[in-house]
């Protein structure tokens, strides 16, 4: 599944344009927030969401408290989606082949985020057999393309 989501990714990369061109399309007077605000809430984002992965680390070093981890993981994962969200929102109004990989991130995240807190909250096997096999493979997915996507927004991809 994953390499099939990477295959699909880089198919993308082809098919839409994406690299320098697209960035000289993707002016324009549309923000909702000004660009340092909206790049903030995307750094704001990566932080709190970089420090929910370290539940598993705590819930090995302090076996006692795994349920507080589990709530600050779900509450942290669900705070940086609404972050990432204000940073994608001034995208969202005008919508250009060039956001592609922007919008590809924030929909990894959205599935991570949200079935991970339905795994949490429904104990169906459907979802606790996803998150076994794709949870984190998933985010391990998210942070590659989280890569492409900071290091492309600071030209240092293309």
């Amino acid at each position: 599944m994953v390499f099939v989501l990477s295959l699909l990714l880089f198919t993308a990369f082809i098919v839409f344009n994406v690299g320098p061109e697209a960035r000289r399309q993707q002016r324009g007077s549309y923000r909702i927030f000004p660009r340092d605000l909206a790049h903030w809430f995307g750094w704001a984002g990566l932080m709190v969401f970089a420090v929910s992965t370290f539940y598993s680390a705590l819930k090995r070093g302090f076996p006692r408290n795994i349920k507080t981890w589990l709530l600050a993981h779900c509450v942290m994962g669900t705070l940086s989606l609404g972050l990432v969200a204000f940073h994608i929102i001034n995208k969202i109004q005008v919508l250009m082949p060039g956001y592609f990989i922007s919008f590809f991130t924030f929909l990894l995240m959205a599935v991570i985020v949200i079935t991970g807190i339905l795994g949490r909250y429904l104990k169906t096997k459907i979802i606790k057999d996803y998150w076994r096999m794709l949870h984190v493979p998933l985010t391990m997915l998210f942070y590659f393309t989280l890569a492409v996507h900071i290091l492309e927004k600071m030209n240092l991809l293309w």
